[in-house]
């Protein structure tokens, strides 16, 4: 009897866990299964960092793609959304639609609207592959100027919605964070003296102050590792617009699963709309299976992985001591206890 006592106790720690993991995930789990759902929005994104916070709630984009031709292809964003498109040679600026621009043009604007500095170099550097062609891409500007509240000490679940856009309602001063980077290819012998590299301007402007951020990079690529971003999602529900910090964050960057300005999936309690969260939506593979499987496996884990691995072990603690029971009392001719 002591021996089964003593065996007992790995079930019992196996229990414990599973009830830490359902107190853990419980509000997660009682919106998800008993929630209203609703399509929301990440309208902006929370930059937690030692001491400080920011929060992001508005970006303003300005690109410019340098031709190897002399012609300048300038493209402006609100939130991601396309403003403008022109096109500026020796007759002038004229306004052109994306899918009248070579596939290869439109590919580099895509990814310089949300990529890093690297993917501008990798974009620069599969242009460079075409040295005969004289619409190739040889130099790219982009301007990021992000609207929100900077060195904050604490900030709200909770956030008040106007026009759009997530705020405090005068609980802190907006400000402005303005970050510059150029990136030329345009003369083969300057890139080869700078030992490759293509970045040749940058700046980082924080509130009229130039700063030197962690990388040089844009906004959301800047930070180190010790940051960690939160998204902000909005929703309609009963007429009134909501806007909540979400409990999936990333360190270093923001999370592939849930990207800024993207709609999302949530689940809200429609007697209280404020709590609610948020589900990340892969989208489609589109034939990039690897980073539809990448984004899928982030948004999941995020939302239950720490749940799931407290659950994982309390099942390995109480199968391990289920078994060990099972042997005390019905003992294997080749095993001893």
């Amino acid at each position: 009897m002591r021996r089964l006592v003593r065996l007992a106790i790995l079930p019992v720690a196996g229990l414990v866990l599973i009830g830490l993991a359902l107190i853990w995930s419980g509000r997660e789990l009682h919106l998800r299964l008993q929630g209203k759902p609703a399509v929301g929005e990440v309208i902006g994104m929370v930059l937690q960092r030692p001491g400080n916070t920011d929060v992001l709630r508005g970006m303003d984009t300005a690109i410019v793609l340098g031709l190897a031709n002399g012609d300048r292809i300038l493209a402006g964003y609100t939130n991601y959304r396309s403003q403008s498109l022109l096109l500026q040679n020796q007759q002038g600026e004229s306004d052109v639609e994306q899918t009248s621009l070579p596939p290869t043009t439109a590919r580099i604007l895509n990814e310089s609207l949300r990529g890093d500095a690297e993917i501008l170099r990798w974009g620069l550097l599969r242009e460079s592959r075409r040295p005969s062609d004289p619409k190739r891409i040889v130099r790219i500007e982009k301007t990021e100027t992000v609207h929100g509240y900077f060195g904050l000490k604490e900030v709200p679940e909770l956030f008040a919605v106007t026009d759009g856009r997530i705020s405090l309602d005068g609980q802190a001063r907006e400000g402005i964070v303005t970050v510059r980077a150029v990136f030329d290819r345009s003369n083969t012998a300057e890139v080869l003296a700078n030992k490759g590299e293509t970045l040749v301007e940058y700046s980082y402007i924080r509130e009229g102050l130039a700063v030197e951020p962690e990388k040089k990079n844009f906004f959301l690529f800047a930070e180190p590792y010790s940051t960690q971003f939160r998204p902000v999602f909005g929703f309609g529900a009963n007429d009134v617009s909501v806007a909540r910090v979400s409990h999936i964050g990333r360190h270093g960057g923001p999370t592939l699963a849930l990207r800024l300005y993207e709609p999302c999936e949530v689940y809200y309690d429609p007697a209280n709309p404020s709590e609610a969260i948020l589900i990340a939506i892969p989208g489609k593979a589109d034939g990039d299976w690897l980073g539809w499987f990448s984004r899928f496996c982030e948004g999941t884990f995020g939302q239950w992985g720490s749940g799931s691995l407290i659950v994982l072990a309390g099942l390995l603690f109480g199968g391990t001591g289920l078994l060990f029971i099972s042997l005390a009392i019905v003992p294997s001719k080749n095993l001893h206890l």
